[in-house]
């Protein structure tokens, strides 16, 4: 069979790149930058928590439409960047048909050779509700709040951030239905998972070294779900593994929160470290985040953040690796199995770095750093090909 590239672009990655320079609330006095890719990170972390409090009250949660309407929502804002939320707002209830159609046209060249992408004008024109696009505007609102909240407390007397915070309140009090936003409100335990999520934002990646843009812990996991996610089309993914590319992808650093993200040089020189830091981050997640969250999402972050690189597949709750990629899709490749990739995904993990790397050097800002890091991936990626799709060709467009 010949090898084929994957439907994934550079202008779409570079795209996603731009999120990680587009500064939120620049009209604000701020402590910290805040940038819409750890925005977008964020929200989809979580729209996943309140999704799992409604599916312990019995309800159904498309998890494959809850990511495809995260993303449609996601590529809007990087190409409608320009324009203030509240003038957004106006423009959509005045000229809607026209802004989608824009956006639509502007994604064509990226998105449209995936089978999804028609579904996108319809989401973004319709004026229907479900429960995914509620609990993601219920999550984008929190997002928000969590972010102004930091401000408001920065400096509370500026001009018109007490009407802001108000409007941002109210746009949260109006999603109380939903069983996770209620227990977000009524329990610290609940706050402060989102808050140890959030602080993700604030750890930088390759922080030893400058960097352009400087993106953090929590907006590199996102880049790695959602190219993940994108491939696993190409790749022939089931719908649950594609879910689970995508899910594993945003948790896989979640350690990350409790040890703070130690790199790749220092973990492969000392002996035996890299073992000890992996015991450290089971029992620093069992300790302060597996004790307050459901079954549900405590099955959920062990699945994804233990061995988050294996190929493994359950069968009734139980884990178990396969030999092999190879017989992990020929053999688990169907819902039942609950499968990830786990050495595609890692594929990921590594593009993001990567990008990382050379998009601060094609900006003029580079170190050694960098460099060998960047051809270090290079050589290990850049002729990987799983299922007959080229995934080295992601690296060597940028090189």
């Amino acid at each position: 069979m010949s090898i084929i590239p994957p439907q994934l672009k550079p202008s779409l990655l570079k795209k996603i790149f731009v999120a990680a320079s587009i500064r939120r609330w620049n009209d604000q006095a701020t402590p910290v930058e805040f940038v819409e890719l750890d925005k977008q990170a964020h929200k989809i972390v979580i729209a996943y928590i309140l999704a799992k409090y409604e599916e312990n009250q019995g309800k159904s949660v498309d998890w494959e439409a809850l990511i495809l309407q995260f993303c449609f929502e996601f590529f809007e804002r990087i190409v409608l960047t320009d324009i203030k939320p509240p003038v957004f707002h106006q423009l959509r209830h005045s000229h809607n048909k026209e802004l989608v159609e824009f956006v639509c046209a502007q994604l064509e060249n990226d998105l449209g050779s995936y089978v999804f992408f028609p579904q996108m004008k319809e989401y973004l024109l319709s004026t229907k509700s479900n429960l995914e696009k509620e609990i993601l505007k219920a999550s984008h609102y929190y997002a928000s709040k969590w972010e102004f909240d930091i401000i408001y407390h920065f400096n509370p007397y500026m001009y018109d951030v007490q009407n802001i915070r108000n409007i941002i309140n109210k746009q949260v009090e109006e999603h109380y239905h939903l069983a996770g936003m209620q227990q977000i409100m009524l329990y610290e335990d609940v706050r402060e998972l989102i808050t140890m999520f959030g602080q993700l934002r604030f750890q930088k990646r390759w922080s030893q070294t400058p960097r352009v843009p400087a993106t953090s812990v929590l907006g590199h996991t996102l880049i790695v779900a959602l190219s993940a996610y994108l491939v696993s089309f190409d790749i022939g993914c089931c719908k649950k593994m594609r879910i689970n590319h995508f899910l594993c992808g945003l948790f896989h650093d979640l350690p990350e929160i409790l040890t703070r993200d130690i790199i790749s040089p220092i973990k492969r020189s000392v002996k035996g470290l890299d073992k000890l830091i992996k015991d450290i981050e089971k029992e620093a997640v069992d300790k302060k985040i597996l004790s307050i969250v459901p079954p549900n999402i405590k099955e959920d972050i062990v699945y994804f953040t233990e061995n988050e690189f294996a190929n493994r597949y359950m069968i009734e709750h139980f884990i178990y690796n396969a030999k092999s990629g190879e017989e992990l899709m020929e053999q688990y490749n169907c819902d039942e199995y609950n499968s990830i990739y786990g050495e595609f995904l890692k594929i990921f993990d590594y593009l993001s770095a990567f990008l990382e790397a050379r998009i601060s050097i094609s900006h003029g800002i580079s170190s050694d750093d960098l460099v060998n890091g960047a051809e270090d991936i290079y050589q290990k990626c850049a002729h990987k090909v799983i299922n007959n799709i080229d995934i080295g060709k992601l690296f060597r467009d940028f090189k």
